[in-house]
């Protein structure tokens, strides 16, 4: 056999055998593609401080640098999609992502359409309030008033149960400050978000002119990285986070934006 159909063999053989691959990469799961992907597709919100927001055109917050840490352990790249918080889990249960990252909270509804990793913090929900607002001291004192929420928050449920009779107005996004001056304005009464979130807003940009009032510890208190269901990426990244935990450097972070040492007794994992 000449050298020129040996040639012309190799390259369909080698077409062929690309083909095959092309198609049984697209009938996988997308938790065995992101396994084996070099590069993985991360959802995360657009804005939601100081976990995830924009910062001289380039992404920044506590969930990015963890994100680094992690994916740094794992020796894979990834692919940011920012996104709406609200849109986030329809692509994750669709597998058009191989994970999420954005200060979400484990529920056992979201458990039944997709998998979780351990968590790596423990929040909770806080109401805040105009700075010269007196009439609203705690959760108890929201009975018939003007509410802002996140859309798909652990607030909005939070609220549509303890305070039935609230008038709520729903927001896509909390850190452009909108709703905040909604609020300072008098056209809201009050706002109830995460407590991490609002409390680096009040100390910041709403210095002045918005303070927390109340916290409250809700079921849904702790934040993981969500998968596709049956994903196999959740074990590997349960073990590049234990190994960041215990490094010390998920304090270093946790410092660099909360301006304490984590508390151990705060997060199940040890």
């Amino acid at each position: 056999m000449n050298r020129r159909h040996c040639s012309r063999r190799t390259s369909i053989g080698l077409a062929l055998a690309a083909f095959a691959f092309l198609m049984l990469y697209s009938v996988m799961p997308p938790g065995a593609r992101a396994a084996r992907a070099e590069t993985l597709v991360v959802a995360t919100d657009t804005a939601f401080l100081p976990f995830e927001f924009k910062e001289n055109g380039k992404y920044a917050g506590f969930d990015m640098d963890l994100l680094d840490l992690v994916t740094k352990r794992m020796g894979v790249s990834y692919s940011l999609l920012p996104m709406d918080f609200s849109n986030i889990f329809a692509n994750l249960t669709a597998g058009k992502v191989d994970m999420a990252i954005a200060g979400i909270s484990i529920t056992q509804d979201r458990e039944r359409s997709m998998d979780f990793s351990d968590p790596y913090f423990r929040s909770d929900i806080s109401l805040v309030v105009a700075q010269d607002n007196t009439d609203i001291q705690r959760f108890g004192d929201l009975a018939g008033k003007r509410i802002g929420l996140k859309r798909g928050t652990d607030a909005v449920e939070y609220v549509s149960r303890t305070v039935p009779t609230a008038r709520t107005s729903y927001f896509q996004n909390m850190d452009g400050g909108f709703p905040y001056l909604e609020l300072a304005a008098g056209r809201l009464d009050a706002l109830v978000h995460d407590t991490a979130n609002v409390r680096y807003y009040t100390a910041n940009k709403g210095k002045g002119l918005v303070k927390v009032v109340d916290t409250v510890v809700t079921g849904n208190n702790f934040y993981a990285m969500a998968f596709p269901k049956h994903s196999a990426l959740t074990q590997r990244v349960n073990a590049a986070l234990r190994e960041t935990i215990q490094s010390g450097q998920y304090a270093d972070i946790y410092r660099k934006w909360f301006g304490v040492a984590p508390d151990p007794d705060r997060l199940i994992i040890h």
